[in-house]
């Protein structure tokens, strides 16, 4: 069905909403393309409707923009917006935009937030809301919507409200999204001169259901493929077509099937990509080998994400790791010795976790010689077992609209600035952030691991925090960047005068 005549300009406008949590991180946080928000956007392309896609990571969206587009839209009018819970908040407020100038417009929400808590994303400027993966419902409830004639019975994973009534279709899980359905991503609808392009998806999903880990509410543990002749096709057109040095892909666990991995690499290395370009990835200590790794570095990876979490037994046990701390020193230290570039995260104040797990993170990081470590605050999000867990010990703290849901909270907020949403018992808040900002500051203090975030050419499989060397000519990055690390600093000495355990962990750290 094409409604291109129907229009005046565009069927649906899908939005992307900007992620404020940064705060002064923002400016070294490499942007990606929207790929959630962009992917259903190339779909309902592909069945004939024509799509605006607004990013507010370099589009200000605000009451003027959005009466520009919804007048050049048909009606009636569609708007979509993708949020996960670190920026719902910022997605209600542009729904609320969206009504003041246009109260007739539908808004339809989607994404993870909008999953597992259906009933509150309703409660604010919603009309719809669309739950687990958008590409098959979201189309279909879009096309009702232009009929002017909604059909609950043949809708699948919608949920709104009608004459006072909640009313649920089928199950977002009955059928699941076949990833070679999907076209390539569709770059000509955002400026890509404001991107850094080097991420790609291949597959959805991770066999593993980690206490923590949100994505779960969306996949379950499905796992999904997009072919090897798919995945090379696109990246043939970011590595030849756009020249993209490096690139990440944005797979939840990329090595679960040893054979699609070898068939992936056996391509790449036939299409030559690995004499252009780079390749980081995600994976578990658990999964790798010597001769699996051989293979991917022959295909151009060099670079690898472990979650190792923690360097505690009991805690990987808690959160439902399913692998041992041994399991992640063995796959970092072979993956070191074979000459990948190794990154890992951390999170400090899970479950159980004691005052010298949290050194024994910071050793393990300096002992296996990684090459960047991020350690992160427990997010309790929505739909997660850690979000249940903290709910039933009464230690969940929810902010105005979720503001203080962020893995980087300890590292963004100023001391009595806003709640981390969980603390576990035995420890205070001051302590976990102290320690988290600690961790973080030994771990850079040796001008080995501090230069591997000067990046020129934006390498590795996380790319959380670059400083391309190119921006230090520009007087408003270097400005950012000093003000950046006076904020670091200042926080950290406020930290080692008001708390004991502070202080403690910062001289035991600095004699690792």
């Amino acid at each position: 069905m094409n409604l291109d005549a129907d229009r005046n300009g565009a069927d649906v406008i899908l939005i992307s909403p900007k992620n404020t949590q940064n705060r002064m991180f923002g400016r070294f946080v490499p942007k990606s393309v929207p790929l959630g928000a962009g992917l259903v956007a190339g779909y309902l392309r592909k069945k004939g409707l024509a799509v605006n896609l607004l990013d507010e990571e370099v589009v200000e969206i605000n009451a003027r923009t959005l009466k520009a587009f919804l007048e050049r839209c048909g009606k009636p009018r569609i708007v979509g917006i993708s949020c996960m819970t670190s920026n719902i908040a910022r997605g209600y407020r542009i729904a609320e935009v969206v009504k003041s100038v246009d109260s007739e417009a539908n808004v339809v929400f989607g994404g993870i937030h909008a999953t597992t808590l259906p009933e509150e994303v309703l409660d604010h400027a919603c009309d719809y809301a669309v739950l687990g993966e958008g590409e098959y419902a979201f189309l279909e409830l879009v096309l009702q919507i232009k009929s002017k004639h909604i059909q609950p019975e043949s809708l699948e994973a919608v949920i709104f409200r009608s004459n006072g009534k909640t009313v649920y279709t089928h199950s977002p899980w009955r059928r699941w999204v076949n990833l070679d359905e999907l076209p390539m991503f569709p770059y000509d609808l955002l400026d890509t001169s404001r991107y850094d392009l080097g991420f790609i998806l291949s597959s959805r999903g991770c066999p593993y259901d980690c206490t923590f880990c949100s994505q779960r509410a969306i996949s379950k543990r499905v796992v999904r493929y997009a072919s090897v002749e798919k995945t090379v096709q696109e990246l043939d057109l970011l590595i030849n077509g756009f020249g993209v040095p490096n690139i990440t892909f944005f797979d939840d666990y990329f090595t679960p099937n040893r054979k699609r991995v070898y068939e992936l690499c056996a391509a790449m290395r036939k299409a030559g990509f690995y004499q252009k370009c780079s390749f980081g990835v995600q994976t578990r200590g658990d999964s790798v080998d010597r001769e699996l790794l051989q293979e991917m570095k022959s295909a151009g990876f060099t670079s690898l994400m472990f979650g190792v979490e923690s360097a505690s037994n009991e805690v990987l046990k808690v959160v439902n790791k399913n692998e041992t701390v041994e399991d992640n020193m063995s796959g970092i230290r072979l993956a070191k010795e074979l000459g990948f570039e190794v990154e890992t995260t951390f999170i400090f104040g899970l479950p159980t976790e004691k005052f010298d797990d949290r050194l024994a993170a910071l050793r393990l990081a300096r002992d296996t010689a990684v090459d960047r470590a991020r350690f992160n605050n427990p997010t309790p999000y929505p739909g997660t077992l850690l979000y249940r867990t903290a709910k039933e010990e009464g230690r969940l703290r929810v902010g105005e609209d979720w503001k203080n849901f962020s893995s980087v909270a300890a590292l963004t907020e100023t001391p009595g600035g806003h709640s981390l949403p969980y603390v576990p018992a035995g420890m205070t808040e001051r302590e976990l952030v102290g320690t988290i900002l600690l961790a973080n500051l030994l771990f850079y203090l040796r001008f080995s691991k501090l230069k591997r975030l000067f990046n020129p050419s934006q390498k590795g499989s996380g790319k959380w925090f670059e400083l391309p060397v190119k921006k230090l000519l520009n007087p408003v990055y270097v400005l950012s960047l000093a003000t950046l690390a006076i904020t670091i600093f200042s926080r950290a000495i406020y930290y080692l005068i008001a708390e004991s355990n502070c202080r403690k962990f910062f001289a035991k750290g600095i004699r690792l």
